[in-house]
């Protein structure tokens, strides 16, 4: 890998190369690197691209490097690969989010997304195939997928019903926002263009599993500094509602990249997370009268 760097970018490396899963970080004159693979769609790299060197003058958003062929994206052994000047860190807070989302930025279609009812519905479609095939292997996976499938069908007919009686305003346009909340959110192949009320109810899912006690401590400045409107608290109640945190494990357990067992540490908290899902829907109807799911109201009785 060294001399496709040395290459494609007229690097001098002295320094070690680092491989870790299949991307390559090195260090030259204090500036930390990584050479990752891209998985996403070809059509979107240079939108992707266009965005980071839009955003360059925000100076903790990690930089693209473009090769020698001034092309975002280098191929090795049919794999496409992304050079990044790594500045960020991987801390994940609200306020990095919340001013992240208030940079005005211009409109990149490719990177949009949006009907979250459809990726989710498709997914599940799949998981159920998925564990139909493999339900002896995975003796947790069978005891536990039912649940956290009915979850997110609940979250979809919630999103679904939310478009069809309820219009977004200006409130809900799409701002900078993220693939995944467990990467960086300085990464450039992380960012995306979604409405607001994606990462803030991931946030929410992971700060239950993070133990944070400061939650609501920390979603009344958020508040203070963010508004919604009623579609958009609706559709932010829809996505804490949809269980990402479970089928992200059950990916990497069906990959090999996680033993089943983990698992469990999201099976024993299942009353107190519907617990917390309560609070957190009684809390959010300070704002607005959102409607209520059945199941939560009983989690109070």
């Amino acid at each position: 890998m060294k001399n496709i760097l040395e290459f494609y970018y007229n690097l001098s490396l002295e320094e070690e190369i680092l491989n870790r899963n299949g991307n390559y970080y090195f260090v030259i004159n204090n500036n930390s690197f990584v050479f990752r693979p891209f998985y996403g769609n070809n059509n979107s790299i240079d939108d992707i691209y266009k965005l980071n060197n839009y955003l360059s003058n925000f100076s903790y958003i990690d930089k693209i490097i473009l090769n020698k062929f001034n092309s975002p994206i280098t191929k090795v052994k049919d794999i496409l690969y992304v050079l990044i000047l790594l500045k960020g860190n991987n801390n994940i807070n609200l306020s990095i989010i919340s001013n992240l989302a208030s940079i005005d930025i211009p409109s990149f279609k490719s990177l949009e997304r949006n009907n979250w009812e459809v990726l989710w519905g498709n997914l599940i479609d799949y998981y159920e195939m998925q564990i139909g095939q493999n339900e002896k292997k995975y003796p947790l996976i069978r005891e536990s997928f039912d649940y956290f499938v009915g979850m997110g069908e609940n979250a979809i007919s919630y999103l679904v019903n939310t478009k069809k009686e309820v219009k977004p305003n200006f409130y809900d346009k799409k701002v900078l926002s993220h693939n995944n909340l467990y990467n960086s959110l300085f990464d450039p192949l992380n960012i995306i263009l979604d409405h607001k009320a994606r990462d803030l109810a991931e946030y929410i899912k992971l700060s239950f599993f993070n133990n944070n006690q400061n939650i609501f401590k920390e979603l009344d400045e958020y508040f203070y500094y963010n508004h919604y409107s009623f579609y958009g608290m609706r559709i932010l109640f829809a996505r804490i509602i949809y269980p990402s945190f479970y089928f992200k494990l059950y990916d990497e357990i069906l990959s090999k990249k996680k033993e089943e067992k983990e698992l469990n540490s999201i099976i024993k908290r299942i009353d107190d997370y519907e617990l917390y899902l309560s609070n957190i829907y009684f809390y959010l109807r300070k704002y607005y009268d959102i409607p209520m799911i059945e199941w939560l109201k009983k989690t109070r009785t």
